[in-house]
Parts: structure tokens; sequence; C-alpha cells
């Protein structure tokens, strides 16, 4: 059988998204990290969604900014990505950036979860935080 090489995007919000900037982005994420997408579904979402999933399959009961779920191991990736819009407009807003470099570096984030950065240390929360700054400067 084929490899499916597929990166699928739903947004279940109202927002009218840049999808094939987001479908690009991730892209080059994952070559850069020298990893492929053999199935990968992105879910953009509201809060109410993302706690429901993450109170379903991470025992966490309230809503987060993103949530990445690795289904495989290797360097081709089967997972799912789900980003809550409305965490990326209140963290645009702390932060004083744009909506859509909010949502960007999410995607980002959770790309690099995926292809097996991590943040539970500040070290390790540095790092990712470098690569995110490096992948939001490749955006066009």
């Amino acid at each position: 059988m084929a490899a499916r090489n597929l990166i699928r995007l739903s947004n279940t919000t109202k927002r009218c998204l840049p999808e094939k900037k987001i479908l690009k982005t991730i892209a080059d994420v994952l070559k850069v990290e020298s990893h492929t997408a053999l199935d990968l579904s992105v879910v953009i979402c509201g809060d109410k969604f993302i706690k429901k999933i993450n109170t379903q399959f991470l025992n966490h009961e309230y809503a987060t900014d993103t949530i990445a779920f690795r289904l495989n191991d290797g360097k081709a990736i089967d997972g799912e990505i789900y980003i809550s819009a409305d965490h990326a407009e209140t963290q645009a807003h702390r932060y004083k950036v744009t909506f859509e470099n909010e949502l960007f570096r999410l995607i980002i984030h959770a790309t690099l979860h995926l292809v097996g950065y991590d943040d539970a240390r500040p070290k390790e929360k540095n790092r990712m935080t470098l690569r995110e700054d490096f992948f939001l400067s490749r955006i066009k």
C-alpha cells in the first residue's frame, strides 16, 4: 500500500483562515525537521471543543491552546493537531501580536511536538520557542 502523505485541515470556527498558508507552514516544519505527513489531521476549533478533547483524552478539565497527538513512530507522521482559535485570540491580545501570528505560532508549536520537541523543562521550552521563531520568520 502506498504512503498517503496527507495533511487535512478542518476549520470548525466561523473565522476565515488562510488555509493554504497553514498547510504550507506545516509542510515546511515537517520538511525542515526531516519528517513527512503520512496522515495528519489539523482541526481549528473553539475552546468548548478543545476542552472536550483535553478532558476526554488527557484528563484535564479545561480549555487549552493546542493539543497534538502522535499516533505512530518514525519519520512519516500519523497524528492529530487541535488548535483553539479562541485561545489564539486571547493570547494574541496578551502578547500584543496579531491573531494570525499567534495562530501560526500554535500551529508550529503543535507540529514541533509531533516531530519530537518537548517543552516540559525551561531549557526545552527555550529551544522550542527558538524553533517557533525560526519557522514564523519563514512564513510568506
